[in-house]
Order: structure tokens, then sequence, then C-alpha cells
């Protein structure tokens, strides 16, 4: 899972970065540089298993953090090669983050509604032009051969240019099943599910105003302070919970934006035991079982027979697997079956 942090420059979007990663990237110097972490999704849950079956390893689901370069909108030739190189990466990662500023700290009073419009608008803009450029091919191969490969896509693809015209992300634009087949090739930003990181000064609140535009776009939305966070991020781990405590900060960045991620692009997590390794796995929501099965081997999708599933919760309640199968609460589900978050499941098969 790739989540992209975007944003307008000096939002604190590399302050962010820094703040959730651990990272120490110098901030407030602009420039096209683009900054990966791979993190470890933090699981209460995961950790009672390995704690529960003492395997020899324990592994967490993972996150791939960008800090995407920012730009500033309408600054002449260097100003779009900001833009453009801020587009390339955008495009590359599963989900985007902006980082909007609700600040000023000597940067001018901010603006979080404009700065939330102006990046859309670049988006927009940059997806109208695929789906404009796609339609004059189609129409030029039907000039050429009498028709196009397939007959669904100039439909659909007016479908989106009327969107992107008025102003709609595509993520709006109601899609089945072979419709998203036909536009995954793409990497239209607008269809990219989307988070936005209300970035605000110290021991503010963000108004309802803010938070009607951010949720507006249909975005999933989250409020901190990255200079904070990025302070707690640098202090061993009981001062830091101490002042997460005095700040009234329920919960630090990292675990809200983990949250926004796996909600924004509808994944769960389930979970295997044994005594090589207790493993998290992600997968999309209502994921039947042979596709989760697939997760972890392409031959237990393959082979699948059925899968031996638990609940986390039913399984904490009752101690440990012996006493959840004397309670009947260890089950066995069919190809059917829709994985749940929190399952604990071991998959049966033949090849």
């Amino acid at each position: 899972m790739q989540v992209g942090i975007i944003g307008l420059k000096s939002t604190g979007k590399t302050t962010l970065f820094n703040a959730i990663t651990g990272a120490a990237v110098p901030t407030g110097q602009g420039g096209i540089e683009v900054h990966r972490s791979i993190g470890k999704v933090p699981d209460p849950r995961l950790d009672w298993l390995t704690q529960l079956h003492a395997p020899t390893r324990q592994v967490n689901a993972q996150v791939e953090w960008v800090d995407v370069p920012g730009f500033v909108p309408g600054e002449g030739p260097d100003g779009r090669r900001e833009a453009t190189r801020f587009l390339e990466e955008a495009r590359k990662v599963g989900a985007l983050a902006q980082v909007v500023r609700c600040f000023d700290r000597g940067f001018g009073a901010p603006d979080p509604a404009n700065e939330i419009e102006t990046v859309a608008l670049e988006l927009i803009v940059a997806d109208l032009q695929i789906v404009e450029n796609r339609l004059e091919k189609l129409a030029k191969d039907k000039q050429k051969l009498g028709k196009v490969a397939n007959p669904l896509e100039p439909g659909l693809m007016e479908r989106l240019r009327d969107q992107l015209e008025a102003g709609g992300p595509l993520r709006a634009v109601d899609l089945n099943g072979d419709e998203r087949k036909l536009v995954s090739g793409f990497s239209f930003l607008t269809l990219k599910p989307m988070i936005f990181v209300l970035n605000l000064a110290e021991g503010e609140s963000a108004t309802e105003k803010i938070l009607g535009a951010a949720a507006a776009t249909g975005g999933e939305v989250v409020s901190l302070c990255a200079k904070v966070e990025e302070e707690l991020a640098e202090l061993p781990m009981a001062d830091a919970a101490e002042f997460l405590a005095d700040l009234d900060i329920a919960e630090p960045a990292l675990n809200q934006m983990i949250r926004a991620a796996f909600d924004a692009l509808s994944l769960i997590t389930f979970f295997t035991i044994g005594n090589d390794e207790c493993r998290a796995w992600t997968v999309r929501r209502d994921a039947p079982a042979p596709e989760a099965a697939g997760a972890i081997h392409s031959d237990l999708q393959r082979g699948f027979i059925r899968a031996v599933v638990v609940a986390y919760d039913e399984l904490r309640a009752a101690g440990d697997m012996a006493a959840a199968k004397q309670a009947n609460r260890v089950r066995e589900e069919g190809k059917n079956y829709q994985i749940k978050d929190g399952d604990v499941m071991e998959i049966r098969f033949s090849v």
C-alpha cells in the first residue's frame, strides 16, 4: 500500500512525513526530491497473537509513505516543472493525502478552502487532458479502422469528460466492474482515494468551515499539528505517551494516517498464526476467502478448499485456540465467505 503525501509548498508535508516515519528529512527547502519510507502498521491484535503463540517472528502489515514534491501554481516555467513532477509522482501511488495549511507561522493567513480547490483543479485538469487525448485517439481509430477495440470505451470516456468539465472528481462517478477494469490503466488522479490532512497550529482545532470544505470532496479527513507530531516522534515511547496525554491528543499522527488510509482504500486486516510467524495481511474489504488466500500465496488461491476461521475478538475472549474450538467459535468457511477485519485464518488447499 502506497500513500502519497501531496500539497502546495510550505504546508508541512515533509514535517508530517518525518513525524509518521521517523525520518529526519530537512524541511522548508522546497526542491523536487521525492522521499520514501516503508513503515510497519502498529496492531495490538497482532502483538497479542504473537505473545500467545511465541513464533520465530512477527510480521506487521506495511505502508509505503511517499513525500511528493510540492508546487506553487502559476509561477512560470519553474512552477510548471514542479507541478509536472508533482503529477508524475502522484500517479504512481495508491492513495493521496493532501496536507492543507491551517496555520500562520510566518507564512501568512491560511486559506485552507482555496488550497483544497487549487490542488483539486490541478488534478482535474491533468485527468481531463488524458481523457481528451484518449477520445481523440478513439475517434481516429474509428475513422481509420471503422471501429474501436472496446465499444464501451467511447461512451465511458465521454462520461468521464463530462464529470471533469463540471469540476468533479472521477471517484464520484458510479463505475461498474468492467468500467473500473477499463480505466485502471490510466492512473487517473481524481479516481484515487483522497485523504485531507488539516495541518493545524499547536493547540487549535479545525473549524466547521474547514472540515466542511474537506468533507465536501468525499475524502477522509484527519486533523493534527505536524510540528508537534514531529517533536513527539523524537521522544522515547513512554515520554511520548505522557506528552500526548498532556496535550490531550487521543492518538499519534501515524495511527490517524494509517486508519484514514485503510478507510480510503477500503482495506481490512486478517491474520495467520503459527510457530514460524504471526502475520498481518491486508486485503480489500469484503474480499472472498480465495482472494485473501491469494494474498498469502497464489497456490493457496488456486487450490483453495476452505478456510478455518475465528474472529480475533472471540479468540481473545476464549483465551487461546483450543478454548475457542471448545466453545465452537472456530468455523470452516467456503469460497463465498467474505473476509472480516480481524479474522484469524488457516487456509486448507490442494494443488
